[in-house]
């Protein structure tokens, strides 16, 4: 990986396992025993929701968890801030922009190698409630064939708006599908239950899992990673699992918004949408995913039409393009870094499904 050395500003690398790094003394988690968690936040130029996510976490009542923070080349202060804040935290600076599978594949080959049990990726524009990681956790150890879980993730603002309780996806479908989506949360989505796409926003994965299926997929870059692994998962065998009981609140796309526009969601949304099928889907179904995605992109580009954002529209038929013609060169945008042979855009949100 093209990344500096983890800044250990934590325990050292050969005293996590079986130690509480947040909130916790060692005498609580002798007593609690439970399986180590790695927490992985990936961030860029987000210091203030970075350092809400980090607050919430040391609240956490789960008694055997660390948290390491990937910082994807913010280059804006945002690290020298929270590395003094947060000396618990476990620091890994990237030096250039490595995307979302990226930057999270990083900090996933360094926990692997020190042992960890499970992987959390959790997104820095996130607020945890303090039970979600152990409700999550319990029900991932209650079955050997659950290899991922995720929880229900509401919308920082409204509080009372759902903004996933559970995926699914067919494999005609041009996008999976979220459940919930912009409803109010009356408890119709409390239930447990077995999904087939789980979040990137929010995923719990066994270690064992990821070392039988692999790391995320760096071609995505932003999107899809999520669902790529998804269906990996499932493939080898695993159950995905929604656990309503538990739950994250969420600032839905905050670092796609704030430092990458739009039109590069639009871009990868395409774009990802035509490599996933490449890659994973039978040739059967080619008919009904091209009318899945015409319609798609009819509904896309006749409201960015009417808006008249034609830099939305551009940025659409870029990633179809790119996507039927297998380049996975990233779009220039402002002060972007050259890795890997590639132009890289600085973002490192994800692009959410069904947003605009």
């Amino acid at each position: 990986m093209n990344s500096s050395r983890p800044k250990s500003i934590g325990p050292e690398p050969g005293t996590s396992k079986g130690t509480s790094h947040i909130g916790h003394s060692p005498q609580e988690q002798n007593t609690h025993p439970a399986p180590l968690v790695s927490i992985i936040i990936l961030s860029w130029k987000s210091y203030e929701v970075t350092r809400d996510c980090l607050l919430s976490l040391r609240n956490l009542a789960y008694p055997n968890f660390e948290v390491v923070l990937v910082d994807n080349n913010s280059a804006d202060g945002s690290v020298e801030k929270l590395a003094p804040e947060f000396p618990e935290v476990r620091l890994i600076e990237n030096k250039v922009n490595l995307g979302f599978p990226g930057g999270n594949n990083v900090a996933i080959s360094e926990v692997l190698e020190r042992g960890t049990d499970y992987l959390l990726l959790l997104n820095n524009d996130t607020v945890v409630t303090p039970d979600f990681l152990a409700k999550i956790v319990a029900v991932a150890e209650s079955d050997d064939a659950i290899g991922i879980t995720t929880p229900k993730i509401m919308y920082f603002e409204p509080r009372d708006r759902i903004w996933f309780a559970g995926g699914f996806y067919k494999p005609w479908w041009s996008f999976p599908k979220m459940r919930g989506v912009n409803r109010r949360d009356v408890g119709r989505f409390d239930q447990t239950q077995e999904i087939s796409f789980a979040t990137g926003c929010v995923l719990l994965i066994k270690a064992a899992v990821v070392r039988q299926i692999g790391l995320l997929d760096e071609a995505f870059f932003l999107g899809f990673e999520d669902m790529d692994w998804s269906l990996r998962a499932l493939r080898a065998g695993y159950k995905l699992v929604y656990v309503g009981g538990a739950v994250v609140w969420h600032r839905a796309s905050y670092a796609t918004k704030k430092s990458a526009g739009k039109d590069l969601k639009d871009y990868y949304s395409a774009r990802n949408s035509i490599l996933f099928a490449r890659k994973h889907m039978a040739n059967r179904y080619w008919p009904l995913f091209v009318l899945s995605l015409a319609r798609y992109l009819a509904y896309r580009t006749g409201g960015y039409l009417l808006r008249l954002e034609f830099n939305r529209v551009a940025a659409l038929y870029r990633g179809i393009w790119d996507g039927f013609n297998f380049r996975t060169n990233r779009p220039q945008t402002g002060g972007a870094a050259l890795s890997r042979g590639h132009t890289i855009p600085e973002t490192s949100g994800r692009p959410d499904v069904g947003e605009s």
